[in-house]
């Protein structure tokens, strides 16, 4: 009989197609978008430390660190947990926290009363730290709690509650899906209407958004603030966690990707997560009561990066709906850039450069424009993702100018909408007036 048999030549080509065939397979759906969310932090350390790290718990088998930052919950400022106990610490001109590494509460001051989102622990947590905190902002019967704008009906935020309103005659305010069986007979708000509103709480304009998914009333809301007497508009998520439910977590993610829409719409600038440690707010706590407060707050994370805080929180609920439901397929959004090639736009050069975790954005349209409605020209990016365009006449130091993408969608991909603006200077740098 005769041997077959195989030259080491042949050999080592097979071996590389069976590796090439391997290495062409596509990722698992979850596994796809968890990679996802780790290219849309953009190489931020501290959004990988916090937003990539919680949101990712589940998808990453990591659930641990949620549970190990529950032990910082303290409600007594007594004992051995003790120290995660946070002061009533200023973040804006007319917003506190108090509470812990854990959990806690915003306080806002209003032209004629205060405002406070979340309710604490228990009677005794607001009994022994909320209200004289109040008092010593100067709560009294010409300035009083107003309201409490109740994030959801877990009792880590409105167990409180009663409490607190027998005893200022504020009202509270919570999603209507949570409001059953509530002892402290709540003004609800509509869980079933998905659309954002602006609504008036204690005197205070709140645009509302519920977001059901880590319970069915969670409600998140954007709020105007002052910071340094610039007004800042925050975005308060009304429920971090996921749980293991599939129809649940489907909510979830459709509440991040509507938050993803509000944030934008808004122009929202900062946060104010009544779970601190989700996105490192402790840490700005921390950084605060050690150093002061900075111009712009430490609560004011930039327009951009709340939208990229969401993005990966989209592809991190993304990952763990589609690993708990094998058959589900879903685009990944992919969080762009937009950069002035250069520094600063001049007068003979305009050119941006369009790029994400995966690399530069090649036959992608690119919008200029010169302030709000001046002259504009639309340029598509090449293979290095660059756009460039002539747009004329630009005055140095005088100009602003504005590159736009509008985003664009395939059945792979959703890639979101980006947008820069510069002042226009004569080489690019702007220290040349």
């Amino acid at each position: 009989m005769k041997k077959s048999h195989m030259t080491r030549s042949a050999t080592a080509a097979l071996v590389m197609t069976v590796v090439g065939l391997a290495a062409a397979q596509p990722l698992p759906q979850g596994e796809l978008h968890r990679d996802a969310a780790t290219r849309n932090v953009g190489g931020d350390p501290f959004m990988t430390q916090y937003a990539r790290a919680f949101y990712c718990n589940l998808p990453d088998d990591n659930n641990q660190i949620v549970i190990a930052s529950r032990a910082w919950n303290n409600t007594t400022g007594t004992g051995p947990s003790a120290i995660y106990r946070i002061p009533l610490t200023q973040i804006f001109d007319d917003v506190w926290f108090i509470g812990n590494h854990y959990v806690g509460q915003y306080l806002i001051k209003t032209p004629d009363g205060f405002v406070e989102v979340d309710s604490g622990n228990t009677a005794g947590e607001m009994q022994t730290f909320n209200y004289p905190a109040l008092l010593s902002l100067g709560l009294s019967p010409s300035y009083p709690l107003k309201a409490v704008f109740l994030t959801h009906g877990h009792a880590d935020h409105d167990g409180g509650a009663k409490w607190l309103l027998d005893n200022t005659g504020a009202r509270s305010y919570i999603g209507s899906a949570d409001a059953a069986g509530k002892s402290y007979a709540p003004i609800t708000i509509d869980s079933t209407n998905l659309a954002m509103r602006q609504m008036s709480i204690g005197g205070k304009t709140f645009w509302v958004l519920p977001t059901p998914g880590h319970t069915p009333g969670s409600t998140s809301a954007v709020l105007e603030v002052k910071d340094w007497g610039r007004t800042v508009r925050v975005l308060m998520n009304g429920g971090q966690s996921m749980t293991n439910s599939i129809p649940q977590v489907a909510q979830y993610l459709d509440s991040i990707e509507r938050t993803y829409v509000m944030a934008t719409v808004l122009n929202v600038e900062g946060v104010m997560t009544p779970h601190i440690y989700w996105d490192g707010e402790g840490a700005k706590l921390d950084e605060i009561n050690a150093t002061g407060r900075t111009n712009p707050g430490q609560h004011v994370y930039g327009h951009e990066n709340v939208l990229r805080q969401l993005a990966v929180a989209r592809e991190c609920s993304a990952s763990w709906l589609t690993k708990l439901d094998t058959t589900a397929v879903l685009p990944v959004w992919r969080f762009n850039t937009l950069e002035f090639v250069g520094g600063n736009p001049t007068p003979t050069k305009v050119a941006a450069k369009l790029t994400n975790g995966w690399g530069p954005l090649a036959n992608q349209k690119v919008t200029f424009s010169v302030g709000k409605s001046g002259p504009a020209c639309t340029a598509m990016t090449n293979s290095q993702g660059v756009a460039s365009c002539a747009v004329h006449p630009l005055r140095p130091h005088k100009d602003e100018l504005t590159a736009s993408f509008a985003g664009s969608q395939n059945t792979e991909f959703v890639d979101l909408a980006a947008e820069t603006t510069a002042q226009v200077c004569s080489n690019g740098n702007c220290k040349d007036k």
